[in-house]
């Protein structure tokens, strides 16, 4: 169950990440009525936070193989 859990977290970061590079770079959401300024800003939060959890899933990895 821990090794699904981990692969979650992983996929739930990535979906984060690419959510956040498709708002800064495309147009796929048709956000015209936004600024562009607060669709990059939204862009980057997003980005950063599933760079965040991806790096916090590999150090809660890593700190659970060194109990073992």
């Amino acid at each position: 169950m821990q090794k699904v859990m981990t692969y979650i977290a992983y996929i739930v970061g990535s979906i984060f990440m690419l959510l956040g590079l498709a708002l800064m770079f495309t147009n796929i959401f048709h956000m015209s009525q936004l600024p562009s300024q607060f669709k990059i800003m939204m862009g980057v939060v997003l980005l950063l936070y599933g760079l965040f959890r991806i790096v916090a899933t590999i150090f809660k990895k890593r700190h659970t193989n060194e109990e073992l």
